[in-house]
């Protein structure tokens, strides 16, 4: 074999180890990216669940004290988690305890003793949708972690 021959090969070996190299350097950006994507947004949540849930959960109406002058207030509260989440479903029951709320603000608006159904929905209504946050941040943790372990 001649010199000319081996640099030919040398020089080609060298052409496709950059092109494989310059391959890997673009998916391993891709992936980054894509980590640090989910990683902000599981923050987000995190940090807009937290504060929906502990809103949802501290209306102290068996003390006949409503935290907010008008529960629309509360749709400010909401807006942030509710861009967060892609589920329809959840957000159509934080919209649904929000015209509850809003309700039971006009009953005791209009000086009237809240009922007990209403009462008790807005309980338990509050209670399930904090439920389906926590579910829907476990399973966007897990399914990341998942992902992760397959991705490898």
């Amino acid at each position: 074999m001649n010199w000319i021959e081996i640099i030919s090969i040398i020089i080609g070996a060298l052409g496709i180890g950059t092109i494989i190299a310059k391959i890997l350097d673009i998916w391993l950006q891709i992936r980054i990216e894509k980590i640090e994507k989910q990683k902000w947004l599981r923050d987000n949540q995190l940090r807009a669940f937290s504060k929906l849930a502990k809103e949802t959960l501290s209306f102290r109406l068996s003390e006949g004290v409503l935290d907010y002058d008008n529960p629309f207030k509360f749709c400010g509260i909401a807006a942030e988690s509710m861009l967060l989440i892609e589920d329809s479903e959840i957000k159509d029951r934080i919209n649904s305890f929000i015209v509850s709320l809003d309700e039971i603000f006009q009953i005791e608006k209009a000086g009237e003793e809240t009922p007990a159904s209403e009462y008790n929905y807005i309980v338990t209504e509050s209670q399930a949708i904090v439920d389906l946050l926590g579910s829907l941040l476990l399973r966007n943790k897990k399914t990341s972690w998942i992902k992760r372990l397959f991705k490898r």
